[in-house]
């Protein structure tokens, strides 16, 4: 990409005459600035206006005037005006250049965003200046990059032919002593005029040397008269200066690259299924390494600030590892984070800083920091099942999120505030409070929708997306599935457009996969439509054939796929209960052969993490499929070995879930898992006259909904499934000839269905549970008669 501006003073049609308004120009520049750069934007002010044009280049005729000016500078042009946008508007389209005084603080402002897109918007952006007064040459990202100096509307810049560019800044930050860094005040300063005077940089250095040597002349014949020892002291005192700041940003630079390698390791867990094992091995690594770079003696700001974004970075590892070990590490590091952004917020600037030579973190990167504080505190918090308790934290995080937005106006706190409510909406799902999660997801969605209406981002679309198949989730789980069902439809449109904006973004296919997925799942729950399920499900197929064999090494990829086979597969088993005898063959044969390839991927990436409870779980689903489609077949054709097929697969299913429950007992939907394969497996026992075996494990699922059911806030699937256990029980005390238990146990059953029909008399599911269950209890009454 080309550079969006040029210090050699390059212009098309010649230089404009100073002093004659710039080809019709009432200013020569507008300074654009965050308001916590205010003092260099002043001080760059008075020096660009008081800068004398050196007389060779004046006598040449071009240069009439011998300043540089006017400069405007809002803060000190502007006069008392009931519309500040449209007089900023005016003060822009009366400058030939625009000046950009960069930092993490301008990247975040929406001010200055507004105030580089109009002036894009003039056909200016040749003109544009960028200059760095603090942070890094890189895009801001709040968390990856917070100390990214360049705003997103800066580095899309897009010069004369249409080419996307990049901008290339003078940096006004003082340069390291080994010589990296900044180009330092006066050097920033001279690229700049060179730039507004269209004249090469070689010639004005040369000429501003020429006037430096006069001044040092006159500077020297006044020193003459210092003492010796005194200029000694002085030198000596400024080379230990520079010394220790060029220490302190080497190895801010080394803080910065190990936390970016936190990131990228987070990521390549999830890509490529690093197991847990050697993701605490590097850990473990990692802490020694970062104890020696940092240590209790190193206390300036920033090493402090990097020290506490670097510990955020390790708690946020230990989370996604989520065992015990890696829980227990996470405390002390949310401790060591509190104590030190407290004390960045509390203390005052020293001496260096208020002059400008020594480095300080920016009052908004620690707000974020806080921000991801909240988030690692609260993921703590509800690992330990102390749901209040994260909940709390995800407050304290809104709380901050609104105070920074009505300070700044700036729209990245708008999105930090959607952010917190969906967490909230989370961590309320987790703790079974599912109409509180319900309220703070669509006050998320709510948020979203606002921020979009603001900007055109393209991540507010896939913020968007999640809250809304979250969002349909915990509807679902409330029996509310038309409200569900449209939530995931928007979902998948949004998806979709998503991926038509950058069809290249496999991220974004990926989105889409998953969303239509969850689609499928909303159509075959709400309308009980198979064959609009399984449209859905080939759509979502196609997708991921697509991503997996471009890289057959992702295994988030891989575990996408298992999931969707899992539900072909479940899709057709519903297809299986026809009348049709070879239909339903067929549809068991297309379920089975769906199960066997996701089972040979899902003991595949268990192999591979032995300790993730996720792929442990997701093989106890496949195998409960194997176990139903193996019943389905006995019942359909009659063969006694298909039925010990379904005993033996829900077996492994039961063992499998118990470990699980065991591990996380206090987990709701584990509890549920193994309640579900115990009826399951009832029933087979069932089949087989296993009459003892049966009862026991229907009862054992009895108990574990009760716990479910007597909680504060019980879910209708909830009461669906004690029901199913109630009527399996009048099936096995009707084969034993217990008619008058079997009516009792029917009588329960009808009631449950009857209480859900009252509640959600949409659902067409219950409507026909209840039509078995009155068939059942009709069947029962003649045969006591």
């Amino acid at each position: 990409m080309r550079a969006a501006l040029s210090f050699l003073g390059k212009k098309s049609g010649g230089a404009i005459l100073i002093g004659e308004g710039g080809a019709g120009y009432k200013y020569r520049a507008f300074i654009s600035y965050s308001s916590s750069d205010r003092l260099v934007a002043e001080k760059l002010q008075r020096s660009l206006e008081s800068y004398r044009i050196p007389k060779p280049l004046r006598r040449s005729g071009v240069y009439r005037n011998e300043r540089v000016s006017p400069i405007f500078r809002d803060r000190s042009d502007l006069k008392a005006s009931a519309d500040l946008g449209q007089t900023i508007r005016e003060a822009l389209a009366n400058s030939e250049y625009l000046i950009v005084l960069c930092s993490p603080a301008a990247a975040m402002s929406q001010w200055v965003d507004r105030e580089i897109s109009f002036f894009k918007e003039l056909g200016r952006s040749d003109n544009i200046i960028a200059v760095i007064v603090r942070g890094v040459p890189a895009v801001n990202d709040p968390v990856k990059e917070p100390q990214g100096a360049f705003p997103k509307a800066l580095v899309g810049l897009r010069s004369g032919d249409g080419s996307l560019t990049e901008p290339l800044a003078a940096d006004i930050q003082e340069p390291a002593a080994d010589g990296r860094g900044g180009d330092g005040f006066n050097l920033a300063k001279l690229k700049i005029i060179a730039t507004l005077l269209g004249a090469s940089l070689a010639e004005l250095t040369q000429r501003q040397a020429e006037v430096d040597r006069r001044q040092r002349r006159v500077a020297q014949a006044v020193a003459g008269g210092m003492l010796v020892l005194a200029v000694v002291a002085v030198i000596g005192a400024w080379i230990a200066l520079e010394q220790s700041m060029a220490a302190e940003r080497r190895l801010q630079n080394a803080v910065d690259s190990a936390a970016r390698q936190i990131g990228a390791t987070v990521r390549y867990r999830d890509r490529y299924g690093v197991p847990s094992d050697v993701i605490q091995e590097l850990l473990r690594s990692a802490e020694l390494d970062f104890g020696k770079l940092i240590s209790d003696d190193d206390t300036s700001p920033m090493l402090v600030f990097q020290r506490a974004r670097l510990n955020l970075e390790l708690a946020e590892l230990f989370n996604l590892i989520g065992d015990e070990q890696s829980q227990q590490k996470i405390a002390p590091l949310i401790a060591e984070t509190t104590a030190a952004l407290d004390q960045l917020e509390q203390r005052f600037p020293s001496a260096l800083e208020w002059i400008g030579l020594s480095s300080t973190p920016d009052p908004a990167a620690i707000a974020l920091l806080r921000l991801k504080l909240f988030d690692a505190e609260g993921q703590e918090r509800a690992y330990g099942g102390r749901f209040n308790e994260a909940i709390a934290a995800v407050g304290s995080r809104i709380a901050l999120a609104e105070i920074w937005l009505a300070k700044t106006g700036d729209l990245p706190w708008l999105r930090e505030l959607a952010q917190g409510h969906c967490r909230l909406g989370a961590y309320n799902y987790q703790w079974g409070k599912l109409a509180a999660s319900v309220a703070s997801y669509e006050k998320c969605l709510e948020t979203t929708r606002s921020l979009m209406e603001r900007r055109k981002h393209l991540s507010d679309n896939g913020d968007l997306m999640a809250a809304l198949s979250a969002l349909a989730t915990t509807l679902v789980e409330m029996d509310r599935r038309s409200d569900a069902l449209s939530r995931q439809q928007e979902a998948a449109k949004t998806a979709k457009a998503l991926v038509s904006a950058e069809p290249q973004n496999t991220e974004y296919q990926r989105t889409e996969l998953v969303t239509l997925t969850r689609l499928g799942d909303m159509v075959l729950s709400v309308e009980m439509d198979v064959a609009g399920s399984l449209r859905a499900y080939k759509q979502a197929l196609f997708i991921s054939e697509k991503l997996t064999k471009s890289d057959s090494s992702r295994l988030d990829w891989q575990r996408d796929r298992t999931l969707l086979l899992e539900r072909l597969a479940s899709a057709h088993l519903r297809l299986a209960d026809s009348r049709d005898t070879t239909r339903s063959l067929e549809n068991l044969r297309q379920a089975e052969q769906y199960v066997r390839d996701a089972l040979e991927t899902a003991k595949r990436l268990l192999n591979n993490n032995p300790l993730s409870q996720q792929s442990l779980r997701d093989r106890s689903v496949l195998e409960e499929r194997q176990g139903q489609i193996a019943f389905a077949t006995s019942k359909l054709v009659g063969d006694p070995g298909k039925l010990e097929d379904a005993a033996r697969w829900y077996a492994k299913a039961i063992a499998d879930r118990r470990a699980i429950l065991k591990a996380d007992p206090g987990r709701s939907f584990y509890k549920l898992d193994l309640a579900v394969a115990l009826i399951q497996f009832g029933e087979v026992a069932m089949e087989r006259r296993e009459h003892e075996n049966a009862e026991r494990s229907l009862r054992e699922a009895l108990l574990l909904l009760d716990e479910l059911t007597k909680s504060n806030e019980p879910q209708p699937v909830w009461s669906r499934e004690v029901a199913k256990v109630h009527a399996s029980l009048a099936n096995l005390y009707q084969q034993q000839g217990k008619i008058p238990s079997a009516q009792a146990e029917i009588r329960t059953a009808i009631e449950l269905v009857r209480d859900l029909r009252g509640r959600f008399p949409e659902i067409v599911q219950y409507r026909q549970d209840e039509e078995y269950l009155m068939a059942k209890q009709d069947e029962l009454t003649s045969l006591q008669k």
